[in-house]
């Protein structure tokens, strides 16, 4: 399965200002073009509410720790952290569905690569509150992942802490796709939020 998205949503309906389903109706309707379901606490209700939306938009769906969450619930793929389920294992599960993995270093991006991963997220790239890192990976980091992700063919999301004042700086060392949480889902006005952040990703 090809992807072609490049603003990434981590959609976490507790992290919301605002009414959740409104939240995301107003962010994919501005130009989101990926969510991830993210939420710390099982929620059958939300994530088929949230799954509605995003057929409706025709925006792919992936499930965060849960790979048989996004089998059973049929979304686009799954998403696995390096304590989670191995990738490897995860991947024959997910066949024919997209898998994402995060990643930190080099070592962990070619991992991913070699269990044919569909994409990875690589950060922080800045402080983050949503996943409690205290400090970024540094941009000369980030551009060194940039680089070994193009050199593999492999998608890359940029994730942790940005926001449309730090987007340019990541955009000059080689970042070309986000995922977003905080800016979006805090923002009063989360459809700005987005074109905000569009607009520094040309």
């Amino acid at each position: 399965m090809p992807l072609t998205g490049r603003l990434y949503l981590l959609f976490s309906p507790e992290l919301c200002r605002q009414d959740p389903f409104a939240t995301l109706e107003a962010a994919l309707g501005a130009g989101v073009d990926l969510v991830q379901w993210r939420s710390k606490q099982p929620d059958r209700v939300g994530f088929e509410q949230v799954r509605a939306i995003c057929r409706k938009h025709k925006v792919p769906l992936i499930v965060n720790d849960d790979v048989m969450l996004a089998l059973r619930g049929e979304t686009a793929g799954a998403h696995v952290g390096q304590d989670d389920m191995p990738t490897d294992a995860a991947r024959k599960l997910m066949f024919g569905r997209l898998l994402g993995v995060s990643t930190h270093d080099e070592a962990q991006i070619r991992a991913a690569a070699k269990t044919t991963a569909n994409y990875v997220g690589f950060g922080p790239c800045y402080p983050t509150k949503t996943k409690d890192y205290p400090e970024g990976v540094g941009l000369p980091a980030v551009e060194a992942a940039a680089e070994i992700c193009h050199e593999l063919g492999l998608p890359m999301f940029a994730v942790g802490g940005i926001t449309p004042q730090n987007l340019p700086a990541l955009y000059a060392h080689g970042v070309r796709r986000i995922a977003v949480s905080s800016y979006i889902l805090q923002h009063e006005d989360p459809a700005l939020a987005v074109r905000e952040l569009l607009e520094s990703l040309p």
